[in-house]
């Protein structure tokens, strides 16, 4: 009976390693398997970095869930300063207002664009993040050089320097600023323009908005040329006609 009294004394104590070791992590507590991922709560996770457990959010759609054999959180959805796992090449995710997409680095979320466009940030096929940048102002980051947005009020058409949004030039006319997304073109209906609007073709030329006088691009921004004293200035096609 002694004997048998022992035995089962040390099943419990070994059972009792077991269940410790199998215990949930928890925020800083160590850990193993770096870039593991376990869901804590319904909107939460904890992700193995650096030999400890660090808590990240699971704001999308899907939460935090088990994928088959794993568990899977849905970032696609977050706030400027969120946590965010290190180790994906690049994790992005739309802000929950959609007005802007952000970008993974060095473990927390920062602004990535801004998604003025109509369609805003949308996440497509459950993991894709889409930006509508036809929209913008200056300032808004971007990194192709030469490529161009409208402003949001469409008097002026933004061209990307390689880190922000700057004037490129103005458009007052009738048609304004036009951004078609799909075909990636950008129209500007420069044929007015006022004294000191920008432009980016040098000797380009345009009437006035009060159609007094001959505007032309001089250093990046319209100046005056001379004044239309016996008619009003106007454009026929490419001509620009001022007396």
């Amino acid at each position: 009976m002694a004997r048998v009294a022992a035995v089962i004394g040390l099943a419990a104590t070994v059972l009792g390693v077991v269940a410790a070791c199998r215990s949930r992590p928890a925020p800083g507590a160590p850990c193993r398997t770096p870039d593991q991922l376990v869901c804590v709560a319904a909107d939460g996770a904890l992700v193995c970095e650096g030999a400890a457990w660090v808590p990240i959010p699971c704001r999308g759609a899907r939460g935090c869930a088990k994928s088959g054999e794993t568990d899977d959180c849905d970032d696609t959805v977050g706030a400027e300063g969120d946590a965010c796992p290190q180790s994906p090449p690049l994790d992005y995710a739309c802000t929950a207002d959609h007005a802007r997409a952000l970008v993974c680095k060095d473990g927390r979320y920062g602004l990535w664009r801004a998604c003025r466009g109509p369609e805003g940030c949308t996440v497509e096929g459950g993991r894709n993040v889409r930006c509508d940048n036809t929209l913008g102002e200056p300032g808004d980051p971007c990194v192709q050089v030469g490529t161009y947005a409208c402003s949001v009020d469409r008097l002026t058409m933004l061209v990307c320097d390689g880190s922000t949004l700057h004037p490129a030039s103005s458009c007052r006319g009738a048609a304004g600023c036009r951004a078609e997304r799909d075909a990636r073109k950008v129209d500007c209906d420069d044929a007015v323009a006022q004294q000191t609007d920008p432009c980016d073709q040098e000797g380009r030329i345009s009437c006035a908005v009060d159609r007094k006088s001959e505007l032309f691009c001089s250093h990046g921004q319209y100046d005056k040329k001379r004044d239309c004293r016996r008619s009003d200035c106007h454009l026929d096609g490419n001509e620009l006609f001022c007396d």
